[in-house]
């Protein structure tokens, strides 16, 4: 046989790092953004978010006093197809502004108790508008910093196949920074500005009643004073959860938006009320608490017909993650929970919404919380059936 022909096995090397750059491609741009946000409207949930965290951010600071209100306007322009989302925050530091505002999953909020901490959700009006504009100013400074998303441009680079830069030649070539003079902004503050807002399901991005159905029931909003639970549940949850109940005004209307919860509620045929609160602490898996919530009993007549009312539902740093629906699976019967009225606050740092906020990254916490809901679920589940036999056999009385 011919020695040359003979092939050498590869001699084994041992584990090493990598020396070479990693190459972050173009397309990560488009995951953060349109990928990770498919509802339209979850892009106020994720500007409202941040806006809370610069709230809490500026009275930590002493920027707002202990009795100014934390406030949010959103204002919409339906001529110009533009929406802004302004808060009174501790805004951002002109040196910081534009490091902060290029930056990819680098917040600098991860093992704090800020509710965003993966840095992208600022990324989310890009996917709705053709121009997304950030402004913000931090007490004592002259100038508002201001960046310019050209989101027309970063689609068209992204979509090329011509193109082959990556991520940071598409923010290169997609954004400008300036600074402008501060005299009519205010003193310290946060804005995104979306322009030229497409027409999206019923034109649901601007339009001021579907945004505010939406944000009563996922933002941190205070209950209505009527409410004649509202004080029994805050003073519950005040030890346990960071409220931040902002101050939301939408389209100048000069009234704050509440959460939707009121003494008393329409059912088929009649009304309904809540006549009782049931306070709720879920045990941690190895020790303190993992969630405060409550629940609203009433009559159970049936499905709360009121869809910004119905479901048990989880929050996380007093925002609403997922649906009313994504505890409906503990339930002995599906549709029980569309009876139900409550709230299930998560207070374990370990619970984690995941990106999308639209449910929970899945662990050994995650799981003991579900298994501790299940036998609230399948009291509610109980009362239900009770009310439905009661009920079914009142009607064949009168027949």
């Amino acid at each position: 046989m011919n020695a040359s022909l003979v092939s050498l096995p590869t001699p084994e090397t041992p584990w090493s790092y990598r020396e070479e750059s990693i190459i972050v491609g173009k397309d990560i741009l488009e995951v953060l953004s349109s990928a990770m946000y498919v509802d339209p409207l979850a892009i106020y949930r994720e500007y409202i978010q941040n806006a809370a965290d610069a709230i809490d951010d500026a009275r930590r600071a002493g920027v707002l006093a202990s009795g100014e209100a934390g406030a949010v306007e959103i204002e919409i322009d339906l001529e110009k197809r533009t929406a802004i989302i302004r808060d009174n925050g501790i805004g951002i530091p002109m040196d910081e502004f534009e490091k902060r505002m290029t930056s990819f999953g680098a917040s600098a909020k991860r093992g704090t108790n800020a509710r965003g901490f993966r840095g992208v959700g600022r990324l989310s009006g890009l996917a709705y508008c053709q121009e997304l504009v950030f402004r913000s100013r931090s007490a004592g400074e002259a100038l508002v910093s201001e960046l310019r998303w050209d989101c027309r441009k970063a689609k068209t680079l992204l979509r090329s196949a011509d193109f082959s830069g990556d991520l940071a030649d598409v923010v290169a070539q997609s954004v400008q920074v300036r600074r402008i003079d501060g005299k009519k902004w205010p003193q310290h503050f946060f804005e995104v500005e979306m322009r030229n807002v497409p027409r999206l399901r019923n034109d649901w991005l601007l339009n001021p009643s579907v945004i505010e159905e939406y944000l009563s029931q996922v933002a941190p909003l205070p209950f209505t004073p009527k409410f004649r639970f509202a004080h029994d549940i805050m003073g519950m949850l005040q030890p346990h959860v960071g409220l931040t109940n902002i101050t939301l005004k939408i389209a100048g209307n000069s009234d704050a938006v509440f959460r939707p919860h009121r003494d008393s509620f329409e059912v088929s045929g009649g009304v309904d009320s809540f006549h009782e609160l049931q306070p709720i602490q879920i045990p941690g898996y190895d020790g303190g608490t993992a969630a405060v919530g409550w629940i609203l009993h009433h009559g159970y007549k049936g499905a709360v017909p009121n869809s910004n009312l119905k479901g048990l539902r989880l929050r996380s740093g007093n925002i609403q993650v997922g649906t009313s629906s994504i505890l409906e699976d503990l339930f002995t019967e599906v549709r029980f929970n569309s009876w139900c009225v409550g709230e299930i606050h998560v207070v374990d740092s370990r619970i984690i919404p995941n990106g999308r906020r639209d449910h929970y990254e899945q662990n050994v916490h995650y799981t003991n919380l579900m298994n501790q809901l299940s036998p609230i679920a399948r009291d509610i589940s109980a009362r239900c059936r009770q009310s439905s036999i009661r009920r079914n056999w009142l009607r064949q009385f009168e027949r």
